[in-house]
């Protein structure tokens, strides 16, 4: 790695993470609304879309090593090798997003091959802003703690991402937009003014900061990526735990709104909710995200992160089970209503946010497990991992969420210009021959699958990271501890030599480790390997 610049600044960082603030709004925009508008507005079936979400996030696995690879072997220009992909990136991902809302009139068939086919454009485009954007960091920073850093406010900055764009879309575009110019019109705007901030921060990264180190050209395919999972169990151990928690959340946080939606008038007791209350529900859900993920590191240096990191599951839990019942007794003051459903989604969202900030550290320190067994630190690699990962997830949740659509049979919305009035005015279109509409019933059945369900995933991602995540305290120590002195020792036999020499089975200063062989005497074991003789039996099953 050739240092071309200098230490990481504050307003490098700032800046960088202003683009991981656009990222998220564009990408909870999709995820919050986009399945709603489909099903709701354009009137699609959710069961057909989920499955094509899946299929589509699925290709997504393939083709997000793909793309990063090409990502990471391109040419380095005078602006670095990723700060034009993230531009171009950008660009062509807002483009994608902007025609994902446009209300085309074709025939039914038509609106789905449409409608999917932006889906599946969409997601392809933000891979090409996601990877060279997190692939960034290293030529940003050049320590492990910079890299943390950085790494780690930005998933902070960017964790507000959905607050602003479900505040903005519901408090503002949605209730005013909707009665002026009709729900279609309405998302269209919400999605250009998100295509607008997703491009105006990401310009922020791509402007104002550098890549400062140049980093060797690396491959991140399918065989890197599963024979980086053969070789690090803490990896396996860490990507089945995250997995299983972010779709569990997904589940319940990313349409929610079809809770506000119908509960919003309508007979048999369901005018309980103002859809335009939305935006307060996130708002205070919201807040409790923020403070977890601001006061991270305060809250660890008093309860111990691995245990912090086991406790979100069951705050997720309480969060979901309060979820369901809390409408059970609600009353029928609207704004009450809303305050007391957000007080409990404060619980899923708090245990959200720490999960965020805490999987990213843990990220860190599987890749340094990863080399200290290997002698290769594999960042790229472990960056398209981490997106692949999120992806699946969100397809497990996407297809659990449209059999729970399809299974509560509600209907979609209609809506028409009383001249009276001066504006748009919704209804639903139940079918009743066909069991689609508005009833208590269907609803608690949503509810079901959007909080009840997603609970034994929660439990077992608890179990197996209780089980088989290890990689923190006295062992993480000693092992980080190790590293630094092989590193050490490869710095000073390079200055030293000017090579790599010939004694050991020394690696190169970009692997950054020496691997050293013990003498037919039998020398002392390394700390390393006295953490590797504790850890044996914990081991023996993932082995």
């Amino acid at each position: 790695m050739e240092q071309v610049g200098k230490r990481l600044t504050i307003g490098e960082t700032i800046t960088y993470s202003l683009g991981s603030l656009g990222r998220e709004v564009a990408n909870n925009c999709i995820n919050v609304f986009f399945l709603a508008y489909l099903n709701v507005v354009m009137g699609l079936d959710a069961l057909v879309l989920t499955i094509a979400f899946v299929v589509a996030k699925l290709w997504d696995t393939v083709n997000d090593p793909i793309l990063a690879t090409i990502v990471n072997n391109s040419r380095t220009t005078k602006w670095g090798r990723y700060r034009p992909w993230v531009a171009i990136g950008a660009i062509l991902n807002a483009i994608a997003l902007v025609l994902m809302f446009v209300p085309v009139e074709f025939s039914v068939s038509g609106k789905y091959v449409y409608y999917i086919g932006m889906y599946v454009l969409w997601g392809m485009t933000f891979t090409v802003v996601d990877v060279p954007f997190w692939s960034m960091i290293p030529t940003m920073a050049n320590s492990t703690q910079e890299r943390n850093q950085v790494s780690s406010i930005s998933k902070l900055v960017g964790g507000f991402g959905g607050f602003i764009i479900s505040t903005v879309g519901t408090a503002l575009v949605l209730p005013f937009a909707c009665p002026a110019l009709g729900s279609k019109k309405a998302y269209l705007i919400l999605g250009c003014a998100t295509a607008g901030l997703l491009v105006l921060f990401m310009s922020f990264t791509v402007i104002f900061n550098k890549e400062k180190y140049k980093l060797p050209k690396e491959s991140v395919g399918l065989k890197e990526i599963f024979g980086l999972f053969k070789t690090n169990d803490q990896l396996i151990a860490y990507a089945v735990s995250y997995v299983l928690f972010v779709a569990a959340t997904t589940i319940s946080l990313f349409q929610i709104l079809y809770i506000f939606i119908y509960y919003d008038g309508g007979a048999d007791g369901l005018g309980i909710l103002n859809q335009a209350h939305y935006g307060i529900f996130t708002a205070v859900a919201c807040t409790g995200q923020g403070i977890a993920m601001i006061f991270y590191t305060f809250i660890t240096k008093k309860i111990p992160r691995e245990k912090l990191y086991g406790w979100n599951y069951f705050m997720a839990i309480i969060g979901m089970v309060g979820l369901f019942l809390i409408f059970f007794v609600l009353g029928h003051n609207k704004f009450v209503n809303v305050c007391i459903v957000a007080l409990a989604g404060a619980f899923l969202m708090t245990s959200n946010g720490l999960n965020q900030i805490g999987s990213t550290v843990m990220i860190a320190d599987v890749v340094d497990y990863g080399e200290w067994k290997t002698g290769k630190r594999s960042d790229s690699i472990i960056f398209s991992v981490q997106t692949m990962l999120t992806k699946l997830a969100g397809a497990i949740a996407m297809l659990i969420l449209g059999i729970g659509i399809k299974v509560a049979k509600l209907p979609p919305i209609t809506e028409y210009y009383d001249s009276e009035l001066g504006e748009y005015v919704q209804t639903f279109s139940p079918d009743v021959a066909n069991g689609l509409e508005v009833t208590v019933g269907n609803m608690n059945i949503l509810r079901v699958f959007m909080f009840l369900v997603p609970i034994p995933l929660l439990i077992l991602g608890y179990v197996l990271y209780k089980r088989k995540y290890w990689l923190f305290g006295e062992k993480y120590d000693a092992i980080k501890s190790e590293i630094d002195m092989r590193r050490a020792d490869a710095d000073g036999e390079q200055a030293q030599d000017g090579d790599e020499g010939d004694e050991g089975a020394e690696l190169s200063v970009d692997g950054g480790i020496a691997a050293e062989s013990d003498s037919e005497g039998g020398a002392d074991m390394s700390v390393a390997q006295e953490v590797a003789a504790d850890m044996a039996e914990d081991n023996e099953e993932l082995h």
